[in-house]
């Protein structure tokens, strides 16, 4: 993989006048004669030079700040739908912040803005960089890199940050010009950590308003990591964390504090209910909610939702007095969710940014434009034809009993038309190895019977009950090979394969391989489609 490169950007600078006081000329002094009857008369006084023009004041800057909030960008670089339903996109949302935000969209240096009075704070609420392929299939370096030309001050950690392994997170935080934020994260063993950990909480300075920043980890932070991706760190309470990182913020001077979780705002809300001693401004969540939240209103604290994506954002708006002391300066906020619409009618995207994403969708395409099939209709992205497509061809191609994946891990739809290497790594975007474990009946039901499960080789046959492709029943007595992905098998979504298999076989490869094999394989044309042969 070839490195990824982006531009650098050149600070403005800003001068300075003074000016300057001129002292009226002396008045000449009559000089009296000798002889009284010989007076001679008192000259005129030099004529008063006018004063040259003074410099014009400078502008009053408006005692306001306005803080531009996403959900996790997930990769969503180019903007998703149809025609007329065309909406978001970096370069999209960029165009609209900087027309009607006055955002400005330079990269930061420690935090601030390197531009003439920025007015604006860019933050995330975590999980950037897994999504389509052109964020996907360079681990995360090309949205790192397009965050930064938006100008992202800071992002909660999300879940799923530490997919591509330490060493990438590292690498796309360096690209990115950012930090992630997470007061619910700690360092448990020194050794087994080897050095990484990430701030709780960052101040930043906008028109004279000092910004704390604290950031939340989902729950699911240490768990739903990869083997070896989380190791010596674990996870605090979201009380715990707040009650420690909060003072500390203040202390740093923070005149507002804004709270950014991969969580669902439903779990802070109770907190910020019973902890009016906090004094928050702004709670803003942005993991998946069970149910609907509602933005709320505690206290003088707003609690927003906001979805993945760049389709929309939330404007914050805070107004304040400067002369007030610190802690105590914000008079008003006003929050509103904004959509961000593309195409016609919609503020004119960034060309920078558009130049930047076009650059590596050349670089993607020359590597994941190889046709390997093609759809007449499509596949939807919850649909049992996609499941079908997914799982079957996995077990076709590793020749198991069953296949056993979760339903969160298709992240997009098929659309109509070719199916490029591409497609498959936007529907498949994380980094997944297979694995192949040895299970009994009894013990394969219970995994089949967790709602995260999307299967191939069973189907349910009554509560806990399951047939095999072939009609029979599930024996419990007997073994059988189920092949799954490393994160499942390691625990995530409650899956309990590593406790019944401690020595599965190691196929080396990745989930995309064996949906990219099959369906290269069965030579899809336009006459023949995918959803006319789709796997048993």
């Amino acid at each position: 993989m070839s490195p990824i490169s982006f531009r650098a950007f050149v600070p403005e600078s800003s001068s300075s006048s003074s000016l300057r006081r001129r002292a009226p000329g002396a008045l000449a002094l009559a000089l009296l004669g000798g002889l009284a009857a010989c007076e001679k008369p008192t000259p005129p006084p030099p004529p008063v030079q006018a004063p040259k023009d003074a410099a014009p004041a400078a502008p009053v800057v408006p005692p306001e700040v306005t803080l531009l909030v996403t959900g996790g960008v997930g990769g969503q670089l180019l903007p998703v739908g149809e025609g007329e339903q065309l909406k978001g996109g970096a370069a999209e949302i960029l165009g609209q912040w900087v027309a009607e935000e006055k955002h400005c969209p330079t990269p930061l240096s420690q935090g601030q803005a390197e531009c003439k009075d920025p007015g604006t704070l860019v933050l995330s609420t975590g999980d950037n960089w897994n999504g389509p392929a052109i964020s996907s299939f360079f681990v995360g370096e090309t949205t790192s890199a397009v965050m930064r030309r938006l100008g992202y001050a800071a992002s909660a950690l999300g879940n799923h940050e530490l997919d591509y392994g330490r060493e990438q997170f590292t690498k796309n935080v360096a690209i990115g010009g950012f930090p992630f934020l997470a007061a619910n994260l700690k360092v448990k063993d020194a050794a087994l950590a080897k050095d990484f950990q990430v701030p709780a909480f960052q101040v930043f300075e906008r028109r004279g308003l000092k910004v704390g920043v604290v950031g939340l980890a989902s729950g699911k932070t240490v768990t739903a990591a990869m083997a070896g991706r989380a190791d010596g760190l674990e996870l605090i309470g979201y009380e715990e964390a707040l009650t420690g990182a909060i003072p500390q913020a203040q202390s740093a001077g923070a005149d507002v504090l804004v709270v950014v979780a991969d969580a669902c705002p439903s779990e802070l809300k109770p907190l910020v209910e019973k902890h009016a001693d906090w004094k928050l401004t702004l709670v803003v969540g942005g993991g998946r909610c069970a149910q609907p939240f509602e933005t709320a209103k505690v206290g003088e604290t707003s609690i927003v939702s906001i979805s993945r994506g760049l389709d929309k954002y939330l404007r914050a708006h805070v107004t304040f007095d400067p002369k007030k002391p610190a802690g105590q300066k914000v008079t008003a906020l006003d929050t509103k969710l904004i959509a961000v619409p593309a195409g016609a009618g919609a503020p004119a995207p960034d060309s920078q940014t558009a130049q930047i994403i076009n650059g590596f969708k050349e670089q993607l395409d020359q590597r994941l434009g190889e046709q390997i099939g093609f759809t007449k209709k499509g596949l939807k992205q919850d649909s049992k034809e996609m499941v079908r497509w997914i799982t079957g061809s996995m077990r076709e191609i590793l020749g198991t009993d069953a296949v056993v994946i979760n339903r969160k891990g298709l992240r997009q739809e098929l659309p109509a038309g070719p199916i490029t290497l591409g497609s498959i790594y936007s529907v498949l975007p994380f980094e997944n190895s297979l694995l192949i474990t040895k299970i009994k009946g009894a013990d394969l039901a219970k995994e089949l019977a967790n709602p995260e499960a999307l299967i191939s080789g069973f189907t349910a046959a009554g509560k806990n009950k399951f047939k095999d492709s072939k009609g029979k029943a599930l024996d419990p007595k007997k073994e059988y090979a189920v092949a799954t992905i490393e994160y499942l098998y390691f625990g995530g979504d409650g899956f309990g394969f590593e406790k019944l298999d401690a020595e599965p076989t190691e196929t080396g490869m990745a989930w995309q391989t064996p949906v990219i094999d099959w369906t290269k394989k069965q030579g899809f044309t336009e006459a023949k489609p995918l959803e006319k042969s789709l796997p048993k």
